[in-house]
């Protein structure tokens, strides 16, 4: 018996993998406010129901819909909150930022977390090389150790 195409998938990375990729051209057509898209880091989210409830006024959200608005966003320092907004809801990928995507995917973003924090996540990942570099160190003052004190103790 064939399994069905992702079948044996976890549930978040099934998402993932069915995720609809969504064109420059698709993304403009929603640039009304009874039909209104953006897209943050690669990631294409219907605004409609959140942009008249925006705290900055919708005006700001009108003024980016149906393009790319990672920039805008970011220099607004939203809250882990303001990213999992719910009346925000992913549509899919947007069109050649397929690599981003998956870059905040091996971060450890998926899409419960709402829109990804570059920040965060280039952090988080930056921890492991600090934290091997250190476990390095350790290890290699502990050997130093564990030579030098028997020969102290013969002198």
């Amino acid at each position: 018996q064939e399994e069905a195409p992702g079948a044996s998938l976890p549930p978040q990375a099934l998402l993932f993998e069915l995720m609809r990729v969504v064109s420059q051209e698709e993304l403009a057509k929603h640039a009304s406010q009874g039909d209104l898209w953006i897209a943050l880091h690669g990631l294409v989210y219907d605004v409609t129901a959140f942009a008249p409830e925006h705290p900055g006024g919708g005006d700001l959200i009108f003024a980016v819909g149906g393009h790319e608005a990672s920039e805008e966003f970011e220099d607004a320092l939203h809250s882990k909150a303001a990213r999992q907004e719910t009346k925000i809801i992913l549509k899919g990928i947007l069109e050649g930022c397929e690599e981003e995507v998956e870059k905040w995917k091996a971060g450890g973003w998926d899409e419960t977390m709402g829109i990804p924090d570059p920040e965060a996540l280039e952090a988080k990942g930056s921890m492991a090389p600090r934290l091997l570099a250190a476990g390095v160190a350790l290890s290699v003052v502990a050997v130093a150790l564990l030579v030098w004190l028997p020969r102290r103790r013969t002198a």
